[in-house]
């Protein structure tokens, strides 16, 4: 008993030290994420009428929580006080990192459901057409250098090749895959390996009266070998009356976990919301849905 018991203690010490240190080299994001603060998510997009934002997510103690878009009416006034009042300013992120900032000049009244403001923005970020970016109410989240960048000939020409053949795969006709037409094609990197995933969405019109005229395709890639491998893959047929598509708006590193969670907008007929992908356990898969409006 004399020699374990010193025994004993000098374990417990190391553990205590061990414990201790991975306390300190916590990532800020992941003490941030297990402090409990709300981090409000907004979509950013520019248009010939201006730089808009609409919330996303609400991401409180690890889970995706929906804006109060559906909720009582005092429950997103009190929202819009809160986090639209003019003046109000948040960081921009791009390609999951320091992008610069926007500022609200005021809640865009609309006659749908949804959430919006109109804003101001300060950035470095190419913003404007399928380009989006994100901004957070977190003053930690995101405050590495982002990477969002065009593809290069040779991964643009790898990513087509497998979006053709996921369309072959989901049953459409060689003839309409000659169709097929980019959507948007974003090369960033997802767990900050210094090695670039490639995000992409694609869509195929067939204007021959056929009930199904629309395919549209998500697809996320990794890079394997000297190439790329599909990582996910979302394909969606319909009329005009159900279709959807999905497309990139930018990624960020919610959890602090070192891989980023990809989000993405969602468009229906008359309506939109947005889809996170997060990696778990090797594979992509939806952890949340919802937000946006519609008529």
């Amino acid at each position: 008993m004399q020699t374990r018991l010193p025994r004993l203690l000098l374990t417990l010490t190391l553990l205590a030290a061990l414990t201790q240190t991975r306390a300190a080299v916590q990532t800020p994001a992941r003490r941030a994420a297990a402090g409990g603060g709300d981090t409000v998510v907004f979509a950013v997009s520019k248009s010939e009428a201006g730089v808009t934002m609409e919330p996303v997510v609400i991401y409180r103690r690890g889970t995706f929580v929906k804006p109060p878009i559906e909720d009582s009416e005092a429950a997103a006034n009190a929202f819009v006080k809160e986090y639209f009042r003019a003046g109000r300013q948040y960081r921009l992120l791009s390609g999951g990192g320091e992008a610069g900032t926007v500022t609200v000049v005021k809640y865009a009244e609309q006659g749908c459901t949804g959430l919006n403001a109109e804003v101001t923005a300060q950035t470095s970020a190419r913003l404007g057409g399928q380009v989006q970016a994100l901004a957070v109410s977190s003053a930690t989240i995101g405050r590495q250098t982002g990477s969002r960048r065009a593809p290069t000939d040779a991964e643009r020409a790898s990513a087509l090749g497998l979006a053709r053949a996921a369309y072959s795969k989901n049953g459409v006709g060689a003839a309409l895959v000659k169709k097929m037409e980019v959507g948007n094609l974003t090369a960033t990197d997802l767990d900050g390996d210094g090695n670039f995933e490639l995000v992409g969405s694609f869509q195929i019109e067939n204007n021959t009266g056929q009930a199904e005229n629309s395919y549209t395709l998500f697809m996320i890639f990794e890079p394997e070998g000297g190439g790329f491998k599909p990582a996910l893959t979302w394909f969606h047929r319909g009329g005009e009356g159900d279709s959807a598509a999905r497309g990139l708006v930018d990624q960020v590193d919610l959890d602090g976990d070192g891989v980023a969670e990809v989000v993405v907008g969602g468009i229906y007929y008359e309506s939109n919301d947005y889809v996170i992908y997060k990696k778990r356990q090797g594979r992509w898969v939806s952890v949340y849905q919802g937000g946006g409006g519609g008529c």
